[in-house]
């Protein structure tokens, strides 16, 4: 069991979402569903872990980041989700979205997403994984599909598919797209999506929410684009959360989650957002 994500919840929450979420499983055996903060509906698949947690924390997975990322929307482009998993990002920012694309190469997963999303004409199911250059790749299907991944050397070839790969320059440069934001978890790989998109943030400033590690590939490309990182940061044990801006060259402040990758443009309002 983790206390710390018991503690981050508060106990009575946990306790009494938790009880419920074990009753569809166990005894009634069927998904259920949730209104996610934003106002829309969410299918929670059972066995799905995702979906627990997010049943579980009522929409809150990534420490307040997802509730940030939305008030910054204004429906000036399209957001990107980038590992769209079942649809919870899609479905928490369509509101203030002009569309949605959903990557997601995991064809389990994919059902799941489909099952969320597939019926609304703003969300675009594509099955796609993003990196730094278009073509093929080996991707290995876990039973967890939140954590499927690019294969590796370790991975069993029985549980490996070929999938197709883009780049979101060349995506977004060839359907002539406006991007006002971007959400990227990708199982480690995230840097290699935000290198295939270097042209989008240069001409077009979206917001970015990653869970890439602030470490020193993620500054180098950030430095190329002007954009800057900051990040909710966890001190120790207490489920309070410090807002930090992430520099090169000092230490962390705290254990991360998601980054914000910020541009120029909107660099004052993250600046005004810091803990003191």
């Amino acid at each position: 069991m983790n206390i710390a994500f018991i503690r981050e919840v508060g106990l009575l929450k946990f306790l009494r979402r938790k009880a419920l979420r074990q009753c569809y499983e166990g005894v009634l055996k069927r998904d259920h569903g949730m209104l996610l903060p934003t106002g829309e509906w969410m299918n929670l698949p059972i066995g799905d872990l995702f979906a627990s947690e997010a049943y579980i924390t009522n929409g809150d997975v990534d420490w307040g980041s997802e509730r940030l990322l939305f008030s910054l929307l204004t429906k000036r482009g399209a957001f990107f989700d980038i590992g769209a998993h079942i649809g919870y990002y899609s479905l928490y920012m369509l509101p203030r979205a002009t569309e949605v694309y959903a990557f997601e190469p995991d064809p389990k997963a994919r059902v799941l997403l489909d099952n969320n999303v597939g019926s609304n004409p703003k969300i675009h199911v594509l099955p796609l994984a993003a990196g730094a250059k278009p073509g093929r790749a080996r991707f290995t299907l876990e039973p967890d599909s939140a954590i499927s991944h690019f294969a590796n050397e370790y991975d069993d070839p029985a549980k490996i598919i070929a999938i197709d790969v883009v780049t979101l320059d060349n995506f977004v440069r060839t359907r002539g797209i406006t991007v006002e934001a971007i959400k990227i978890d990708v199982e480690g790989h995230d840097t290699e999506v935000i290198q295939g998109a270097l042209n989008v943030l240069n001409d077009q400033h979206p917001i970015v929410l990653t869970e890439a590690k602030p470490e020193a590939a993620l500054f180098a490309l950030t430095r190329k684009v002007g954009y800057r990182v900051f990040a909710f940061v966890m001190k120790g044990q207490t489920p309070r959360k410090l807002f930090a801006e992430l520099v090169p060259d000092k230490p962390i402040p705290g254990l991360t989650k998601m980054l914000f990758l910020v541009p120029p443009p909107l660099a004052k309002r993250f600046e005004s957002l810091v803990s003191h």
